[in-house]
């Protein structure tokens, strides 16, 4: 089993709207997993199936196995756990979820991404205009870390989030995420009633060049 497998496994389930047996197959393929794929990351994409299914207490029982598991994702299934508990009504256990990502400071910008879309999801704008803020921060901090250029848009902390020496691959990963994360945020901006600043002015940028 390999992340391609994984891969035309959703995308056979795309074509055919069919999720509920895409779960139960990645749910079943979790247990005799092998090849290099960790069991967390395909409890993961089997709780995301269940809850592109509607059943979201399904879903949070897979992404709760993922969090136990403790082996190696894509994102932070904390992230994934929180959206499933906001469906299931459980608003508080949720945020402590997303208070606790926060503390760690993650070094990925998709889990910033994954949090605020949770976030603008369940109608706080504020809170998904400030996770897609820093989100593009660590990407902003990565790129001047990496290269040197200087285009953060603000000092960074030597302990905020990003602070490490990335490699090319930590900077091109990052990259990937700035525009969706810059296109979050002015959305949230547009909601909030705020004016355009810097960041909304890199968002045409990278617009501009795409």
């Amino acid at each position: 089993m390999t992340e391609d497998d994984l891969d035309d496994l959703e995308f056979d389930t795309l074509r055919t709207g069919d999720h509920i047996s895409a779960a139960r197959r990645l749910s079943e393929l979790a247990e005799s997993v092998s090849g290099g794929v960790s069991r967390a990351n395909v409890l993961l994409r089997a709780g995301e199936q269940w809850q592109h299914a509607g059943d979201h207490d399904q879903a949070a029982t897979l992404y709760r196995q993922a969090i136990e598991d403790g082996g190696e994702t894509y994102g932070d299934p904390r992230a994934y756990l929180a959206d499933a508990l906001f469906e299931l009504g459980k608003a508080d256990e949720a945020r402590r979820l997303v208070e606790e990502i926060r503390a760690d400071a993650p070094r990925d910008p998709e889990v910033y991404r994954a949090v605020a879309e949770v976030l603008y999801a369940q109608g706080d704008t504020t809170g998904a205009h400030e996770w897609a803020t820093t989100g593009a921060d660590v990407v902003l901090a990565l790129r001047d870390r990496a290269v040197g250029t200087g285009i953060v848009a603000g000092e960074a902390p030597d302990d905020a989030p990003g602070s490490f020496t990335p490699g090319p691959d930590d900077v091109a990963l990052a990259e990937d995420s700035l525009e969706a994360l810059l296109r979050l945020r002015y959305r949230a901006r547009i909601d909030l009633g705020r004016a355009e600043d810097d960041y909304d002015a890199l968002l045409d940028d990278l617009l501009k060049n795409a």
